[in-house]
């Protein structure tokens, strides 16, 4: 997906409170984000968009449930701490945080708490996103139709954020 080929005015993503705070506290405020133009899914619709899996809207309503249900048997919560931890891994091979900052994020992503993984709805105008933007390979995607795209080393006064109480 081309971002110039897009015409949605915005994208929409859902972050972890958690991520949120560590992108700020380590990463200078840089975010990794994986985006798509459509904030829900409609399965019904002829036109494909995307599956529950890579919908915004879907993915902040399920953090919050495991969240809100005290599910122990959830299973975002720990794919958002290996999430952290992995882009940990990739933000110290790049040389851009320490071995203890690294060790530091892989502490913290293990002890912390499940009210700090409430989500983020973040909105991403599209033309502030085209200078960060990542193609997804398609065996990459949810289902290999669907509009995704990653926006990395976005500052955070690039996109607005929303919490849907």
């Amino acid at each position: 997906m081309d971002l110039n080929k897009i015409t949605n005015p915005v994208l929409y993503s859902t972050m972890s409170e958690l991520a949120f705070n560590i992108n700020a506290q380590f990463y200078g405020g840089r975010h990794y984000l994986w985006c798509t133009p459509y904030f829900g899914s409609n399965y019904q619709s002829p036109h494909f968009t995307v599956p529950p899996s890579s919908s915004p809207l879907e993915i902040y309503n399920t953090l919050k449930n495991e969240i809100v249900g005290s599910d122990r048997h959830a299973n975002k919560i720990p794919l958002i701490r290996l999430g952290v931890k992995k882009g940990a891994e990739s933000m110290r091979a790049r040389g851009l945080i320490t071995d203890e900052d690294l060790q530091d994020i892989i502490q913290i992503s293990d002890l912390a708490l499940p009210q700090q993984f409430r989500p983020l709805l973040c909105v991403i105008p599209r033309q502030n996103a085209i200078a960060s933007y990542k193609k997804v390979e398609v065996k990459d995607k949810a289902n290999p139709m669907s509009y995704e795209c990653i926006v990395s080393d976005l500052p955070q006064s690039a996109f607005d954020i929303i919490r849907i109480d």
